[in-house]
């Protein structure tokens, strides 16, 4: 994701007002984009893992706005490109945006193994599009790999959707092997395996923390990854309603949409072509496919298929 990241946006002005929120890290309020159905009472639990770039807030309100998903709490990579602070507030100023119901926020560890670029970081955090609140809001009381393993407790097959690097996967992973060991799947969208290096990365979430990706890769847990290879270029049309229009266009010309794609991929997977197999990382991002094995590897998407997801989750 993000290799190559429209840095030079300039952000909107925009105004901000109150939420609701409680010590716990649940935020939630009334918000603009209308139309989006109640969950279903069969509705696939969902964290999102995420490192809240613009592209991983489109994905993060199409996710919301399934009603086949119930997005049961969010959590921070903190070794990606927006951390704790201000990535608590992005979320709760999306939900509320969005109109949606309450979202645990958990946070995860800083120590990125290679440093982003500073000007990749600086448009993140200013999320150009999304709305702003004045309140600063606070995260859940547990680091996020501690709530993903009461979530893994409380959901049975639970699954997450990684949307930056992996570094609270594997935190979870290392310290609570039994409950990581719960989670039904992993869908990831990291890594590259035939795409050209830009500046010694083929990919920036598994070159943040390939140490992280590559527990995973070796865990006990199912796991799908999308690289960047199968991602459509551009940003779709499809994307022109409410606040998830205001943020896709102001983000300017984004390269791919690469965790809008992952998360439909993870929701509507008979969209995806895939390859089973061991894979391996590198410290580039650089995936290889080693042998026989069970971790799948998404190798093309229907890019019609996804323009129509897109449009049906965001119209209204």
């Amino acid at each position: 994701m993000k290799r190559l990241f429209a840095a030079a946006v300039a952000a909107l002005a925009l105004t901000g007002c109150s939420a609701p929120y409680d010590d716990d890290g649940e935020y939630g309020a009334a918000g603009s984009l209308a139309g989006a159905a109640a969950p279903e009472e069969d509705a696939t639990p969902v964290v999102v893992d995420t490192d809240l770039a613009g592209d991983d807030l489109v994905a993060l309100a199409y996710l919301l706005r399934r009603p086949d998903v119930r997005v049961v709490a969010v959590t921070v990579a903190g070794t990606g490109l927006v951390g704790c602070d201000p990535g608590v507030d992005l979320v709760a100023d999306l939900v509320h945006a969005l109109g949606e119901g309450f979202v645990p926020v958990a946070c995860g560890r800083e120590e990125p193994a290679r440093e982003w670029p500073a000007a990749w970081v600086e448009t993140a955090e200013a999320a150009p599009g999304l709305p702003r609140l004045d309140t600063t809001f606070r995260p859940a009381s547990e680091p996020a790999p501690l709530l993903l393993a009461e979530l893994a407790m409380s959901y049975p097959e639970l699954d997450v959707v990684a949307l930056g690097p992996l570094t609270n996967l594997a935190d979870l992973a290392e310290r609570w092997p039994d409950d990581y060991a719960r989670l039904g799947g992993i869908h990831v969208m990291g890594g590259a395996v035939d795409v050209p290096a830009i500046d010694g990365v083929a990919e920036w979430n598994a070159a943040a923390d390939p140490a992280a990706f590559a527990a995973v890769l070796a865990g006990r847990v199912p796991v799908t990854v999308v690289p960047d290879d199968p991602i459509p270029s551009g940003t779709p049309e499809e994307l022109v309603v409410g606040v998830v229009g205001a943020i896709a266009t102001a983000a300017g010309d984004v390269p791919k949409r690469w965790d809008l794609a992952t998360a439909a991929a993870f929701v509507e997977p008979g969209l995806a072509e895939t390859r089973r197999g061991t894979w391996t990382v590198d410290d580039t991002g650089r995936l290889t496919r080693t042998g026989p094995g069970r971790t799948t590897v998404v190798t093309a998407l229907d890019e019609a298929g996804l323009n129509a997801s897109y449009a049906s989750d965001f119209s209204g």
